[in-house]
This record gives structure tokens, C-alpha cells and sequence, in this order.
């Protein structure tokens, strides 16, 4: 039996704030002491929910055409992008990305994507609003391009997270112009009137084809987001989270992507998070019943995977006896990773 518990979040966190980790979960803190040295993804999420359902990598994690999938789209063989709603902020040395509009109704999405599809028809770029915060651009020719999920790019300088590739050049000019069609559309001057968030452009990310993925034999424990979705177009469908890993099933792999962990009431979440899955996941350990665990501590831009097995007598009789120091830990990996 192998389970793979997902903690989103932890490496979003200042390095500060992971110090209570020690204190407040001894037993993540334990096993995450006394584990081999992680593999480490700088992908993060985006990276952790395509191999949890199977997806490879193509230019990019290609989410794109297995949302669309699960959203009842005929992908067909089509090259698909996320087309996000965005708001910039212009600043006065830079242009950021300060949000994604998620609170748009279906009939001012479809005024928005009618706009861009009259304007890029010759083009061969089709917008398709699958739900009025998720947007797809479909293109029948793949494009050389590799780009970045926006939660990587959420508040920095777009500069870094712009469209790369030989392609490049052009999806950035027709962002661009993404831009200037949407700047005076009537659904944002009434948008901006009602002090709402206007949709100054999209981010576009997670750009793929839809070839076959590497069907699993994995069942999904998942509250929703892009694991569920992801899950859904690929056929393995999801389950709701258990409240815990002893509420669990007892015999088939299992993915479970706990709900993210951020800096309110950390303590709390901390402590409720090793009370319900790591307490019990190392006392399965010891005693055998659970083989091994792929324990994933991640952010938006990494992801560190430990892997564990039943330990030693030995290693026991350490761990009961020392006090990992596990804040220091998480930090250096995830800034190995965000260097890498």
C-alpha cells in the first residue's frame, strides 16, 4: 500500500514563520528530519498535480487541454493555453500581475471573448470561455513556447514570467494586443465604475496537446482546484478529502492534496495537520501497515517530495530522543529551488 500526502503551501511561507513547525507538528517535523534528501521540483504544484494524475511534461506542464477535457470541450488535436483573466498593475518601473479576475458573470466573459475572437479570427486563435473565470485560447499549429502558471508570477514583475520559445515574440505582440482590445471594452469602463476589477489582459500558461497520458491505478482525495479538475479530465476522477489519513481507504494508492496551509492560525493547522495524517502516517510506518509514503511539502514555485519507508530500531530510538530543527531545512531546499 503506498500513499502520497500532499501539503500545499508550507513553502509559501516566510522562513520565519516555518519555525513553528518544530513546536506545533513534532511528528511532520520528525519524519521530515529524519528523511533522505527530497527531490526537489521547482514546478511546484502545477508540477505536483500533473504527475499525481499522470501527465507528462510537454513545453510546459499541458494542463490546458485536460481542464478543457473535463469541462465537456472537444480538444480534438488542437494546441490548448489557459487563458486566465488578469488585472496589471502599472507601476512606475515595472508592470505586474496583481490579480486574476475571478468574479466575472458568463454574459460579460462572453462579451470580452467575443472581442478577442473577432479580432484574432484571422489569426487561427480561438478564445473559449469554459466558465466566466476559466479561459481557454485554442490554436490548431503548436506553437514553441514555454510559459509560466500565474501563481509563479502573482505580484512580481511580469518581465521574468513572460512567454519564452522561438514563438515567443509573437504571443507576446498578441498579448499586447489583448490588452489595448480590452483596455476601453464597455464591460470594464463599467466594471471600473462599479469599483470592480477590470480584465486588462490574459495570462496564458500551461500550453499542450492532448496526447495520452500514463493512466493510474491512483485514486484522488481532494476539496476541490486544479488536482480535482485535473483528476476529472483524465478520468481518475476525485474523492472529498477524509478527515483524516485513518479515515482513509485501506488499500488502493491514494493521492491526498490537503487543503493549503497559510500564515492564519498557523499553529492551529499546523497542529491539526499532524494530529489527523502525520501522526498516524508515522505510526503506520512503524508498525508496518502503510509500505512507504511520498510526503510532498510545497509552494506555487517548488515542491520537495520525501520519500519514507519503515524506519530502523535504530532511527526510532533517534528521533525519539532528538528535536529536528526543521524550519532551516525547508528554507535552504526551497531556495536551492528557487535558484535552480
Amino acid at each position: 500500500m503506498h500513499f502520497t500526502i500532499v501539503v500545499p503551501g508550507l513553502l509559501d511561507l516566510p522562513p520565519s514563520a516555518l519555525d513553528a513547525i518544530d513546536a506545533e507538528a513534532p511528528a511532520l517535523a520528525r519524519m521530515l528530519g529524519g528523511a533522505a534528501a527530497p527531490a526537489i521540483d521547482e514546478d511546484g504544484l502545477v508540477a505536483t498535480a500533473c504527475r499525481a494524475c499522470g501527465i507528462a511534461k510537454q513545453q510546459d506542464w499541458p494542463v490546458a487541454p485536460w481542464l478543457a477535457r473535463g469541462a465537456g470541450l472537444d480538444t480534438g488535436d488542437s494546441y490548448w493555453l489557459c487563458a486566465d483573466p488578469a488585472r496589471f498593475a502599472v507601476g512606475h518601473n515595472d508592470v505586474r500581475l496583481a490579480a486574476l479576475v475571478d468574479d466575472l458573470d458568463t454574459g460579460d466573459a462572453n462579451a470580452l471573448v467575443a472581442t478577442l475572437n473577432a479580432h484574432f479570427a484571422g489569426d487561427g486563435l480561438v478564445f473559449i470561455v469554459s466558465r466566466s473565470a476559466r479561459w481557454f485560447a485554442r490554436i490548431d499549429r503548436e506553437p514553441r513556447l514555454v510559459t509560466h502558471p500565474p501563481q509563479r508570477a502573482l505580484g512580481a514583475p511580469l518581465l521574468p514570467y513572460l512567454p519564452t520559445g522561438p514563438d515567443a515574440a509573437q504571443w507576446r505582440r498578441w498579448q499586447s494586443e489583448m490588452q489595448m482590445l480590452l483596455f476601453e471594452h464597455a464591460v470594464n469602463r463599467r466594471r471600473e465604475h462599479d469599483g470592480r476589477a477590470t480584465v486588462d489582459g490574459v495570462w496564458l500558461w500551461g500550453g499542450g496537446t492532448p496526447v495520452a497520458h500514463n493512466a493510474r491505478s491512483v485514486r484522488i482525495f481532494a476539496e476541490g482546484g486544479l488536482i480535482r479538475d485535473l483528476a476529472i479530465g483524465t478520468g481518475i476522477g476525485s474523492f472529498p478529502l477524509p478527515s483524516g489519513l485513518e479515515a482513509g481507504p485501506g488499500a488502493a494508492p491514494s493521492v491526498f492534496w490537503l487543503d493549503a496551509i497559510g500564515s492564519d492560525a498557523l499553529a492551529t493547522r499546523l497542529a491539526a495537520l499532524d494530529r489527523l495524517w502525520m501522526v498516524p502516517a508515522e505510526n503506520a510506518l512503524r508498525s508496518g501497515a502503510i509500505r512507504d509514503i511520498a510526503l510532498v511539502i510545497a509552494g506555487c514555485a517548488s515542491a520537495l517530495t520525501f520519500r519514507m519507508e519503515r524506519p530502523s530500531l535504530l532511527r526510532r530510538w533517534r528521533a525519539r530522543f532528538s528535536s529536528p530543527r526543521v524550519a532551516p531545512l525547508l528554507a535552504r531546499l526551497s531556495a536551492n529551488a528557487a535558484g535552480s
